[in-house]
């Protein structure tokens, strides 16, 4: 990625007056351009001097000198880094209904294209990234813990839980929905500079949690870690057979659900108390249907799921046992039945599931 850096940077004062939360271009309904923007005759020599570091980059951004800002120079305006000084010029990473919702925001007028008193109102709403493109760099190779390039669904999990933000597995799924923008069931760099444009994350909090990751694990190389204990949750066929493959001597149970069915959340505890008592025997893998292009057609066309919460058990890659519906006692019983040597005492002994196997 070619950074273009200009000549004159901004003073720190202008640095601090952006913020460092970037709003999302649809988040905002109310403009308030400072006083001092309106009433120039007004300004004090500091604010002249804002006003004139504010025209040289207006000029900045309209590269072909025209007095406005099109579609394409907004575009590199919005990508760029640093506040502005630094252009990214050899990939685009901002998607189009992104750019398309900027341009629906502060086209004001509807002439098509951004003018000076709308290129201000963009500055005054912080919607340029702060940092510098190895700043970014660092934060997403100390969130891809696996080393793999892309950053998993755990791995997004375990940033928000250190940042003291823990998400759930339902809301993860928005997220992934949100900002896995080619449906690949990972988070890409331009995918991640996009959680930073919408003030989804942070660099000053990303220093604290890179911070800590430097007395962390090395990386794996793998698609997606299982995590100990617990279910992970996947988004794609690729990360469901990396588990599978990387398991050969335990079983491998996939949990299906959609987002929105009670009985699957409620099954949610009983599952991880599952996952952690046969940690040394079972892989849990929660898989919702409605999460992404991937995983619908692993419910309809792999496992042919038409009901959930769903449990498919899979011994190097071949269902084994399958159940649906809630009924915790009866899971286990299966699922024990199914190790030659189970772990002593069972989480939810009933007589009768026994006996219904």
């Amino acid at each position: 990625m070619i950074a273009i850096r200009t000549a004159h940077m901004l003073s720190g004062a202008q640095r601090a007056g952006s913020g460092t939360r970037v709003p999302r271009c649809s988040a905002r309904s109310v403009r308030v351009v400072p006083r001092a923007a309106t009433f120039e005759g007004l300004m004090d020599d500091a604010s002249k001097a804002k006003m004139e570091e504010l025209e040289r980059r207006f000029k900045m951004a309209d590269v072909d000198g025209n007095g406005h800002i099109d579609r394409e120079e907004l575009r590199n305006l919005l990508e760029s880094m640093e506040s502005g000084e630094v252009y990214m010029m050899s990939q685009h990473w901002l998607p189009e209904d992104e750019l398309e919702r900027c341009m629906e925001q502060y086209d004001v007028n509807k002439d098509g294209v951004i003018s000076f008193e709308e290129f201000k109102q963009i500055i005054y709403d912080g919607l340029l990234l702060e940092g510098t493109l190895a700043e970014y760099e660092s934060a997403f190779k100390a969130v891809d813990k696996s080393g793999n390039g892309t950053i998993g669904a755990t791995e997004l999990s375990k940033l928000f839980a250190s940042l003291g933000n823990p998400v759930s597995l339902e809301k993860l799924v928005d997220l992934m929905q949100m900002y896995d923008k080619d449906d690949s069931g990972q988070i890409e760099f331009p995918e991640f500079l996009l959680m930073f444009r919408n003030s989804l994350l942070d660099l000053k909090d990303m220093t604290t949690y890179m911070t800590l990751d430097e007395a962390g694990a090395g990386s794996s190389g793998s698609l997606v870690d299982a995590v100990e204990g617990d279910m992970t949750l996947i988004f794609s066929e690729e990360e469901l057979d990396a588990l599978i493959s990387a398991n050969p001597d335990k079983l491998v149970v996939v949990f299906g659900a959609l987002t929105w069915c009670r009985p699957c959340k409620g099954m949610q505890r009983p599952v991880q108390k599952l996952a952690e008592h046969y940690k040394d025997h079972i892989v849990f893998v929660k898989l919702f249907g409605n999460a992404n292009k991937q995983t619908k057609r692993i419910f309809k066309e792999r496992f042919q799921i038409r009901s959930t919460p769903c449990f498919i058990t899979l011994r190097k890659g071949e269902p084994v046992y399958t159940q649906t519906g809630s009924n915790k006692e009866k899971l286990e019983a299966g699922l024990r039945s199914l190790i030659a040597n189970p772990p002593v005492g069972m989480i939810y002994p009933s007589a009768e599931a026994l006996a219904a196997l």
